[in-house]
């Protein structure tokens, strides 16, 4: 429990640093790290897939009106990013959301939400299959992911559309 602690912690302390010059991972990629206790998530995805966040409704997401609608992007997430077992869903515990903003310009506008958690005691072996429901504003982007069980020497990499939402893992 402390390890897992000291890891969000960590995870926070690294998502908040001001300092940080470079996006914690490519836009509409994501990785799935699985361990004993079950698999961890990073994954970046378009935020105009939130199109009710968008308050002025210019077809971007500002640091502002993400602050706003942080809870219902909160909500929307857990609804639309999971994994299931069988009938079991395994929604993600621990979710961290962090907006990135372009290099470029006044960086009012987020150009991704990163979104960190841990699907707690999810087993490879079981069919296991993750989902996810963000493809941006016209559903015209993809989510390339990579699953790895690195003590196991596991890796497997697939591709999620609008189209093909949910995918067999391991």
């Amino acid at each position: 429990m402390f390890y897992l602690i000291k890891r969000v912690a960590m995870i926070a302390c690294l998502v908040t640093s001001t300092a940080a010059c470079a996006h914690l991972m490519v836009a509409e990629q994501g990785t799935l790290n699985f361990d004993e206790s079950g698999a961890y998530l990073v994954v970046a995805i378009d935020p105009s897939g939130f199109p009710d966040a968008d308050a002025d409704k210019n077809g971007h997401l500002s640091v502002q009106e993400f602050k706003g609608a942080h809870r219902d992007i909160f909500d929307a997430i857990q609804q639309q990013i999971f994994m299931t077992q069988g009938e079991t869903i395994q929604y993600i515990e621990g979710l961290i959301l962090s907006p990135q903003t372009a290099h470029h310009g006044d960086q009012t506008e987020i150009d991704q939400i990163v979104v960190m958690g841990k699907f707690v005691g999810v087993d490879h072996k079981q069919g296991l299959r993750f989902h996810n429901g963000f493809y941006g504003k016209g559903n015209d982007k993809q989510l390339a992911m990579r699953a790895k069980y690195k003590r196991l020497g596991l890796t497997q990499r697939f591709t999620l559309t609008a189209k093909q939402q949910v995918a067999k893992v391991f």
